[in-house]
């Protein structure tokens, strides 16, 4: 689903994982390095806490070459598209969700980048997981080009959305092996 205002571009999805919730949260967690997603470089794991009410919350740093589109690239004046990005994940062994929220932390001047996944039971068949996925793209500063800009990177984004699912789904798979 897209969205757009004069503020921001807005996608959202809903995506099925045939594997149970726990499998999906396990994959997620060690989701990189995998050969769909190699534009991940590097990612550090910052802080993991468990707190009073039993959430595991995580913040980790990810060293990225963006995809960035060339246009973006000129106007940016640079060249070299890496990208510094901050997650943050709160698991809730309870409630049976994970979430995950991650932003840009290069570039802010120009643009941010705001994704949003929500990994929970399918209500239809507990040995599934959903994944709800947002993602808001806003940039700053070109008021003529701001739209199309925003439309750019948004573009870039939804076409490598279903990479970082089956990223995702190869690791799952992988964990599915190590534990049989």
């Amino acid at each position: 689903t897209w969205t757009a205002d004069k503020i921001m571009k807005e996608w959202s999805d809903v995506h099925l994982f045939s594997y149970p919730w726990e499998l999906m949260v396990q994959a997620a967690f060690r989701k990189y390095p995998n050969p769909f997603n190699p534009n991940v470089k590097s990612l550090d794991t910052l802080e993991r806490r468990v707190t009073p009410s039993g959430e595991l919350h995580s913040r980790r740093l990810f060293g990225t070459l963006w995809n960035v589109p060339s246009i973006v690239m000129k106007i940016l004046g640079s060249e070299i598209p890496s990208m510094h990005v901050l997650e943050h994940s709160t698991c809730n062994l309870e409630k049976k969700t994970l979430t995950i929220s991650a932003k840009n932390l290069s570039l802010t001047g120009f643009f941010s980048m705001e994704e949003t996944l929500v990994y929970s039971v399918d209500n239809e068949n507990p040995q599934r997981t959903q994944l709800r996925q947002e993602a808001r793209f806003r940039v700053f500063g070109v008021p003529l080009l701001g739209d199309y800009l925003e439309g750019l990177l948004m573009g870039r984004y939804h076409s490598t959305v279903s990479n970082g699912r089956k990223g995702v789904e190869l690791v799952a798979d992988q964990i599915q092996k190590e534990l049989s």
